[in-house]
C-alpha cells in the first residue's frame, strides 16, 4: 500500500510544481482550451442536423399546417434551409474547437520541450515513468477541469444571447447534449498533458538538443481560420444583398390565413368573393391572393408533366416530360406585386376561376427545355397534385429572382397556376393601398377572416417590408453567427501562432548565432526569420484555400446568389493569416537580430 502510494505522491508534487513554476503557459493553456470550448456550445446547444432545435417564425408555422399534401412546401423548403445552415453552423464550430483542440496539443508539445531537461534531471534521480505520468495527467486534469469551468459557462451564456435574438422560438434542450464536447475537450487536453511523459523517457543528459519546432500545427490552425473566417464573411454578405432593395415594391401590407377544410370547389368560391370585395371602389392599386410563400417569391415543388411534342429526351423524342418544377397559385394582380414580366401570351386573369377551363403560365426556362421549339403557349401540362386535369399553357414570363429563406433549393423552373382554379389552404392576401383610402386598411383583417370564415386570430398580418425582414432574419441570424465564429478561429490561431513562433525563433539562436558570427547583418537576420514566419502563413492560406472551396461552395447552394468563391474576399483574409505570422515572429525576431553572436551561441 505504501509503495503503491508514493508515485502518486511524488506525481502530485511535481505537478504541483510544474503548475506553479510555469504558471504562464498553464494559463494560457486554460485559455486557448476554454475558447474553443466555448466556440463549440452553440453549435451543440441549438443542434445540426442531428438535433435541429433552431424553428421558423409562427407566421411560416401556421402556414406549415396546409403543406402537408405537397411534395415539398414552402414552408419546407424555409426548414431544410435552416437546417442545411444550421449544419453548415455545426462545422463552422467544429473547426473553431478544432483550432483550440491544436492550440492546446501545441502548447503542451511545446512546454514539454521546455522542460524537457527537468524530466531527464527527475530520471536521473529516479523518478520513474509512472511517476511522471501521473505528474503529466494531474495537470492535464488540472486545466481541463479549469477549462471547463470556464469555457462552458461561457459558452452557454454566448448561446442564452444568440437564443435571445433568433426570430423564431428555440425547441427545448438538455443539458447531457454539452455531455460530448466536455468529454472530448477532457481528452484533447488530457492527450496535450501525456505528451511530455511520451517525449521524456527516451532522453539522456548526453543527448543532443532537440531539432527546432516544426510549424505544421500553426499552418492548420490558420488553414482553418482561412475557411471559417471567409465563410463568416459571406453568409454575412448574403443576408445584407438579401435584404438590399432591389426587388419588387414593399409598400403593401400582407394577411396570412390557412382556410377551412371545405373542399376546392367552396375555397375557391370564397377565394372569389374576397377578391371581388377588395375590388370594388378602386381602393387598392395591387391586390394579390397567391399561395404561401409567394411573397418572397417561393412556391411549392412539384413533379409537372408537360406535354412536350416532339422533344429529344435521352436520344429519343418523348411526347412527354416529367421534370421538378416550382408551382405558385396567384390571382390576376400576383405577376404585378412580385415584378414577374409577361414574355408570351396572357396572364392569370379574374376569369380563370373554377367553372373555367384549367390554365397555366410557365416560366421561359420551363418553356425552353420541355416545350418543342420552346413554344409553350398552347399546348399542356399535368401538376402532380392535380392528376384529373390538364392545365393549358396560356402564357411565358420571365421569373425574377426568389429572394426567399429557401430559394436555393427550389428547382429552376416555374408554373403558375390560378388560385381560383386550383385553391390552397394557406393563402398569403398582399394589397397596396391608395393614398385616399389609407384608413381602409384597418378593417381588412375582419373582411378577410369574414369571407373565408376564419378566426380572426387566426389572420397573421403585416407590413411587406416586414415580412421580406422577417424571411431574411434568420439569415442575419447565422451571418452574425458565423462571423463570429470566424473570428474565434483566428484568436485561436494567432495564440498558438503567437507562442509557437517565440518558441521557434527560440530554437533557431544557435543557427542565427553562427550566421552572426560570420558576418550576416541584424537586418539579414532579421528579415530571414520573417520571411519564414510569412512562408508559414502562405502556407496556412494554401491550406485554407484547398479546404475552403468545398465549404463556401456548399453554402452557395443554400443561401440564394451566393458566390462559391470571392477572390477579394479570400485574397484579403490570407493577407490577415500571413500579416498574423509575420507580427507574431517580429517582437522574438528582433530580440534575436540585437543579440550578440556569442549570447545566441551560448544557447546551443
Amino acid at each position: 500500500m505504501a509503495e503503491s502510494g508514493r508515485p502518486a505522491l511524488a506525481g502530485a508534487l511535481t505537478a504541483w510544481w510544474g503548475l506553479c513554476a510555469y504558471r504562464g503557459s498553464a494559463a494560457l493553456l486554460i485559455v486557448v482550451a476554454a475558447l474553443g470550448l466555448a466556440a463549440a456550445v452553440p453549435a451543440v446547444a441549438f443542434g445540426g442536423w442531428w438535433a435541429p432545435r433552431l424553428h421558423q417564425a409562427p407566421a411560416m408555422e401556421l402556414l406549415a399546417a396546409a403543406g402537408g399534401r405537397f411534395l415539398r412546401s414552402p414552408a419546407w423548403l424555409r426548414g431544410e434551409a435552416l437546417r442545411l445552415l444550421a449544419s453548415a453552423f455545426g462545422g463552422v464550430a467544429a473547426a473553431a474547437f478544432a483550432a483550440g483542440a491544436l492550440g492546446a496539443l501545441l502548447l503542451f508539445a511545446s512546454r514539454a520541450g521546455v522542460r524537457a531537461g527537468e524530466m531527464v534531471i527527475r530520471r536521473s534521480v529516479g523518478a520513474t515513468r509512472r511517476t511522471l505520468l501521473a505528474a503529466a495527467l494531474l495537470e492535464g486534469g488540472v486545466v481541463a477541469a479549469a477549462a471547463l469551468a470556464i469555457g462552458l459557462p461561457a459558452g452557454m451564456a454566448w448561446t442564452r444571447a444568440a437564443a435571445g435574438g433568433w426570430p423564431g422560438r428555440v425547441g427545448d434542450g438538455s443539458g447531457a447534449s454539452l455531455v460530448p464536447l466536455a468529454l472530448a475537450g477532457a481528452v484533447v487536453v488530457l492527450a496535450g498533458a501525456a505528451a511530455a511523459f511520451v517525449f521524456a523517457p527516451g532522453r539522456r543528459l548526453t543527448d543532443a538538443e532537440p531539432r527546432p519546432l516544426g510549424l505544421v500545427i500553426p499552418t492548420l490552425q490558420l488553414g482553418l481560420a482561412l475557411v471559417a473566417l471567409t465563410a463568416g464573411a459571406l453568409v454575412a454578405r448574403g443576408a445584407r444583398l438579401s435584404a438590399a432593395p432591389g426587388g419588387p415594391a414593399s409598400g403593401g401590407r400582407v394577411f396570412r390565413t390557412v382556410a377551412p377544410e371545405d373542399g376546392p370547389a367552396a375555397r375557391s368560391r370564397r377565394y372569389a368573393s374576397l377578391l371581388s370585395a377588395l375590388h370594388q371602389g378602386a381602393r387598392y392599386d395591387t391586390v394579390s391572393l397567391s399561395g404561401q410563400g409567394s411573397v418572397v417569391g417561393l412556391g411549392t415543388v412539384g413533379m409537372v408533366t408537360t406535354e412536350c411534342g416532339r422533344c429529344p429526351y435521352g436520344g429519343l423524342e418523348v411526347p412527354q416530360h416529367s421534370v421538378a418544377a416550382a408551382q405558385q397559385y396567384v390571382s390576376a394582380d400576383s405577376f404585378q406585386a412580385l415584378g414577374v414580366h409577361l414574355v408570351a401570351g396572357r396572364g392569370i386573369s379574374d376569369r380563370d376561376d373554377w367553372n373555367a377551363p384549367r390554365v397555366a403560365v410557365v416560366s421561359r426556362g420551363l418553356a425552353r427545355r420541355h416545350f418543342q421549339d420552346g413554344e409553350a403557349v398552347g399546348r399542356r401540362l399535368l401538376l402532380s397534385d392535380d392528376p384529373r386535369h390538364w392545365y393549358t399553357v396560356v402564357g411565358v414570363v420571365n421569373d425574377p429572382p426568389a429572394r426567399g429563406l429557401g430559394a436555393a433549393l427550389l428547382p429552376p423552373f416555374t408554373v403558375y397556376a390560378s388560385v381560383l382554379q386550383h385553391p390552397p389552404r394557406a393563402v398569403e392576401l398582399l394589397v397596396r393601398t391608395r393614398l385616399a383610402a389609407a384608413g381602409a386598411r384597418d378593417a381588412l383583417p375582419a373582411l378577410v377572416a369574414r369571407t373565408l370564415a376564419v378566426d380572426g386570430r387566426d389572420v397573421v398580418g403585416g407590413t411587406e417590408a416586414a415580412v421580406l425582414a422577417d424571411d431574411q432574419a434568420p439569415l442575419a441570424w447565422f451571418g452574425r453567427m458565423f462571423t463570429i465564429e470566424g473570428w474565434l478561429t483566428l484568436l485561436l490561431a494567432v495564440l498558438g501562432t503567437v507562442v509557437q513562433m517565440r518558441i521557434w525563433v527560440r530554437s533557431l539562436a544557435p543557427e542565427l548565432g553562427v550566421r552572426r558570427a560570420l558576418g550576416a547583418r541584424r537586418s539579414h537576420t532579421l528579415s530571414l526569420v520573417l520571411v519564414r514566419a510569412a512562408i508559414v502563413g502562405a502556407g496556412g492560406a494554401a491550406l485554407g484555400l484547398c479546404l475552403g472551396p468545398a465549404v463556401w461552395g456548399a453554402l452557395g447552394t443554400i443561401v440564394r446568389g451566393l458566390p462559391g468563391w470571392d477572390t477579394g474576399l479570400v485574397l484579403g483574409n490570407a493577407g490577415i493569416l500571413v500579416a498574423t505570422t509575420v507580427v507574431a515572429a517580429l517582437e522574438p525576431a528582433w530580440a534575436a537580430a540585437r543579440a550578440v553572436p556569442a549570447r545566441l551561441l551560448a544557447a546551443a
